[in-house]
């Protein structure tokens, strides 16, 4: 994707990570110093700052790996609809993780009618957003959360799958791309 500020968050992302890497290095080292020294004490005041430390690394490359894929979303909008626009009727499935992304995401592609399923989505509601991307040639479409679109849904409609962003668990991308290659897939 072309520079926007991306590679600036990018490269904020990896210096936080090593500078908590050390941290947490820090850490492991004091708590086997303390475990080897026998003293139940200062074993568990190891433990907690270990854990302190290794909770604050997840919090901030949390926060940063959100800036950036707000950072990144203009451009994965505009390459689904690169997609669609070279693709007549083409229909395309687009994963994220952070529900303004999917708000964003919906927000720039509406030409394209498209339905979204996230955790805050009823049953009902998203039932009837995989049936309109399945069976509507108007919704060309389909946004969800990894986390609550990625298992359990049959989107055979498209066989292209976008992720504006991945998931924690390499896994559970691999459950979300799956909802397009199904029984019924002819693609």
């Amino acid at each position: 994707i072309p520079s926007n500020g991306s590679a600036a968050l990018l490269r904020r992302e990896q210096e936080a990570y090593d500078r908590h890497q050390a941290a947490i290095a820090e850490a492991r080292a004091q708590k086997d110093l303390a475990q080897a020294s026998d003293n139940k004490e200062a074993y568990a005041n190891a433990v907690a700052r270990l854990r302190s430390v290794t909770g604050v690394m997840l919090q901030d490359i949390s926060r940063l790996r959100h800036e950036t894929a707000v950072a990144k979303a203009p451009h994965v909008a505009e390459h689904v609809l690169n997609i669609l626009e070279d693709n007549d009727g083409y229909k395309v499935i687009v994963f994220c993780h952070h529900k303004d992304v999917v708000d964003l995401l919906m927000d720039k592609l509406k030409a394209y009618r498209p339905v979204k399923v996230t955790g805050d989505v009823s049953m009902t509601a998203r039932q009837a957003a995989v049936d309109a991307f399945q069976n509507d040639p108007g919704v060309q479409v389909f946004v969800g959360n990894i986390q609550a679109a990625g298992v359990g849904l049959t989107l055979t409609a498209s066989s292209h799958v976008v992720f504006a962003e991945l998931d924690w668990v390499p896994g559970n991308v691999s459950q979300a791309e799956d909802r397009a290659h199904r029984i019924g897939q002819h693609e």
